[in-house]
């Protein structure tokens, strides 16, 4: 399939045309589809298979979980449920709230019906299974080592998806705090304690008026401490 894609277009065009912004300015212009804007507290819990909708996260932050394994956390600008278009038996995944957010909510048949009215609407979907499919090899992979590779790799992510960059530190939310970190590390939270000595040490880390701060540069320099 994918070599296919690429005797048509180059990974640059597809990657650039068929993206989620691209989506979601198609699906609203468009005068086939209905959707509406919801608020959503804290903790919500989403289910896309029960509730035949897709979801399109404007502001806050949703943890996806896969038979209690997080998997990833969605940010704003991304879809959720447009995986279940393909796979259409009962999932596995689970989404909460992080903090209160704002979604789109569109019907799933309708979405369904744009995306096969248009000539490669499909490649919509392709694209957004490989992500789904990269983002948790890459989560199974940073969880196979020791607590400071693990730690390391869940500040990291975080830092490059959802920091906000002050000099040569990014600093995370503040719901980003030492429970959300231990449980999408996959540590408890007294590993976490004793793990986040040394990366403070190592300067890899900084805590400060109740956040994370990380130094990226810090990360890459110690790769191999971190294997």
């Amino acid at each position: 399939m994918i070599s296919e894609i690429e005797d048509l277009y180059s990974i640059e065009n597809v990657e650039s045309e068929f993206n989620q912004q691209s989506l979601i300015k198609l699906l609203t212009q468009s005068s086939r589809v209905t959707y509406e804007y919801r608020k959503l507290r804290k903790r919500t819990l989403i289910d896309p298979i029960l509730t035949n909708e897709i979801y399109f996260l404007t502001s806050g932050a949703i943890i996806a979980t896969n038979e209690d394994f997080p998997t990833s956390v969605k940010k704003a600008d991304e879809f959720i449920g447009l995986d279940t278009i393909i796979l259409q038996s009962e999932s596995t995944i689970s989404y909460r709230t992080i903090v209160e957010c704002e979604v789109i909510v569109f019907q799933k048949e309708e979405v369904l019906m744009e995306l096969f009215s248009q000539q490669e609407g499909w490649l919509f979907l392709i694209l957004e299974m490989q992500q789904q499919n990269r983002l948790l090899m890459n989560r199974c992979f940073s969880m196979r080592g020791n607590s400071i590779s693990r730690l390391s790799a869940t500040f990291y992510e975080l830092a490059t998806r959802f920091g906000t960059k002050q000099g040569d530190v990014y600093i995370l939310p503040k719901y980003f705090n030492k429970k959300f970190i231990a449980e999408y590390s996959g540590l408890s939270t007294s590993s976490v304690t004793k793990t986040e000595v040394v990366l403070k040490k190592e300067g890899l880390i900084e805590f400060s008026d109740k956040v994370y701060i990380v130094s990226l540069d810090r990360y890459n320099q110690l790769q191999n401490l971190f294997t």
